[in-house]
């Protein structure tokens, strides 16, 4: 495909992440899927994420609570370390049905989990680690961060500064392994400039939501996404 549509792909998702906080990453996976062959699609969208949240993290760097976010990235790393020989003993279907029940009940009902209140190491710890084995990381992160406290930029800022260092993760691993992208070079560059574009256009756009609305926006991808979730799974469970 030729690399200006996948820059307005690119463009729209990072475009919508900015505005929303997250949910563009998802959107822009399922798209790729449909262009790409799924051997290369994991590590160009890594890859994608990576420029698209640190774009974002380094336009609203002045909001990043630095207090939170290193301790929340070790405590990523610690759990991804923990979480590893657990991979191949969970059920993905059953985990990621529970997973979605869990995003659901932290976006509406966060008294009902006490996960935010806990030290950021070990939030950190516990989303990274769940999010390898059951994948839906930003949702997971966004779901444990102590939102209700912050602004709206913050959250933006806040959790593109955490999936930037993930996905980064992803980046080094795919090169570690030897994965060659040079043959989808010019697509990876429309890709990274369409996601850097979007995020400052997307950041201009927060600008003018209100806090207010912008939570309520928040809610709402969340509640999609988790209710995809919980659907897929269950379907998948009728049918098994």
């Amino acid at each position: 495909m030729e690399p200006i549509y996948l820059a307005i792909i690119a463009f729209c998702s990072s475009l919508f992440t900015a505005c929303a906080g997250l949910g563009g990453g998802i959107l822009l996976l399922a798209m790729m899927l449909q262009i790409f062959p799924p051997s290369v699609v994991i590590p160009l969208h890594g890859i994608t994420q990576f420029f698209s949240n640190a774009s974002r993290a380094l336009i609203l760097r002045s909001f990043i609570l630095r207090e939170y976010v290193v301790p929340f990235t070790i405590g990523s790393l610690l759990g991804v370390i923990v979480f590893i020989p657990m991979i191949t003993l969970v059920d993905q279907v059953m985990g990621s049905l529970i997973l979605g029940v869990f995003i659901l009940v932290a976006t509406w009902r966060p008294s009902y989990l006490r996960l935010r209140s806990v030290h950021a190491t070990i939030s950190g710890a516990i989303t990274g680690g769940l999010g390898l084995i059951l994948g839906a990381i930003g949702p997971l992160a966004m779901s444990a961060h102590p939102k209700e406290h912050w602004l709206k930029e913050q959250i933006v800022a806040n959790h593109a500064a955490v999936m930037a260092c993930q996905h980064g993760l992803k980046v080094v691993a795919f090169t570690a392994i030897g994965v060659n992208l040079i043959e989808y070079g010019h697509e990876l560059i429309g890709l990274v400039l369409g996601a850097a574009t979007g995020t400052f256009v997307g950041t201009k756009i927060l600008k003018r939501i209100s806090d207010d609305r912008f939570r309520v926006l928040l809610n709402v991808v969340l509640t999609i996404l988790a209710l995809r979730m919980i659907y897929e799974n269950l379907l998948t469970l009728a049918l098994g």
